[in-house]
């Protein structure tokens, strides 16, 4: 595995210079939360372990080919470019498609609660589409396990992300209290009349509009500080937004236990929405049965070359979050921390020495601005997505080639 990794010529391999980017506000929960929402939801329906982390991969896909990529294709230049700009050709479709799959209002076009509801009704619908339809796939039992889990993550991104973007964690919910609020489809089964509804729901603009409050840097609850560069307003330093997030059960006011408070309190949300998620979707008995193949696979035991593929492919999307500053923050705490920081240092050295071999290369190679070539190795995982289209279907009726959404009026 190493030797694949150290010995591809680096010319051919696809180069991305996160580590010398500002950092990028357009994203859901930092890729710490989104890892652990997806665990907490796989665990509860008892999923294998290997079955999750495929699940919190594809729960990565609508990050990496939406923000990180559109915004590395901008800042690239000469050689590195036009490597990259090939490769993102081939899977241009994908990206277009990723931008759907944030809860964003993109552009200010989402208005009102009924957009909201329509966006979760349709990405349910195509969610058991797509897992009920691949039975029908001539593809061998490998490939059939990994299209489920991987399109399960990437709809529970999507998901994770409305607790994320959006206000709703702010309302007063009554009766209230607990480590979270409800979930929007907890609420709406109660409430089902939505002309009738007390609250009215926003989430973040985006591209973040100077002057408005309601943008996506002002209300997303991505990381556990609730500090962000603000783009609306460029340049350093970044900026605590504790004072947009002073509502609701758990109020930010400033200090770190209470703004971390908060943030925790949007986390309980979606790890509860993720669970309650994947039951709605197994009402659909086809998509019931493909998940339940494919949730007790264990890669260890049945197939240890894969389950290296799957290892390389997650320690590079923590080396992309940390150049990215998408972890949990720019300076994450606790353990992880010392691996983002040492990614950013650029020196791999530095982990200690109770990194394994493979940590520590992947490591390097980010952190000396080379994108690991395991994005490419770990082509079960990866490559799924342009030749099976899986994030175009889940977006499918959600929006348009224009970039906007396709909301009825």
């Amino acid at each position: 595995m190493t030797h694949v990794l150290i010995g591809f010529p680096r010319r051919l391999a696809i180069l991305l210079f996160l580590a010398a980017m500002p950092r990028h506000p357009a994203a859901g929960f930092d890729s710490h939360w989104h890892q652990l929402c997806t665990q907490k939801a796989g665990e509860q329906f008892a999923f294998a372990e290997s079955a999750w982390k495929i699940m919190q991969l594809g729960n990565f896909s609508p990050d990496f080919f939406g923000p990180v990529s559109e915004y590395a294709s901008q800042k690239l230049v000469s050689q590195e470019l036009d490597v990259l700009n090939k490769y993102q050709d081939d899977k241009s479709p994908v990206r277009g498609a990723a931008v759907f799959l944030h809860f964003d209002n993109l552009n200010g076009d989402v208005r009102g609660n009924a957009s909201f509801d329509y966006l979760f009704r349709h990405l349910l619908d195509n969610t058991q589409k797509l897992l009920a339809g691949y039975s029908q796939l001539g593809v061998d039992d490998r490939v059939r396990k990994v299209l489920t889990l991987v399109t399960l993550g990437a709809s529970l991104h999507a998901v994770q992300d409305f607790y994320s973007h959006s206000d709703w964690t702010h309302n007063d919910f009554s009766p209230s209290g607990g480590a979270r609020a409800p979930t929007w489809l907890e609420y709406r089964s109660q409430h089902p009349d939505l002309s009738k509804w007390t609250i009215q729901v926003q989430s973040g603009i985006y591209p973040p509009v100077a002057g408005a409050r309601n943008t996506h840097t002002h209300m997303n609850h991505d990381n556990s500080r609730l500090v962000y560069l603000e783009p609306e307003n460029p340049g350093p330093p970044s900026r605590s937004q504790a004072s947009y997030h002073n509502a609701g059960a758990a109020p930010a006011r400033g200090d770190d236990d209470s703004n971390f408070a908060h943030q925790q309190f949007a986390v309980n949300t979606a790890i509860a929405a993720s669970i309650e998620w994947i039951g709605k979707v197994e009402e659909n008995p086809a998509a019931r049965n493909a998940i339940e193949a494919a949730k007790g696979w264990n890669l260890k035991q049945r197939d240890p070359h894969l389950a290296k593929e799957l290892e390389a492919g997650l320690l590079t999307e923590m080396a992309l979050s940390c150049l990215a500053g998408k972890w949990d923050g720019d300076d994450p705490p606790g353990e992880s921390g010392v691996i983002c920081r040492s990614v950013l240092d650029r020196r791999a050295s530095s982990l200690g020495g109770g990194t394994s071999r493979l940590e520590s290369e992947i490591i390097g190679l980010a952190a000396n601005v080379l994108m690991p070539y395991a994005l490419k190795f770990t082509g079960m995982f990866w490559d799924v997505h342009g030749q099976y289209h899986i994030l175009e279907k889940l977006a499918a009726d959600i929006g348009s080639d224009s970039g906007r959404y396709n909301l009825p009026k």
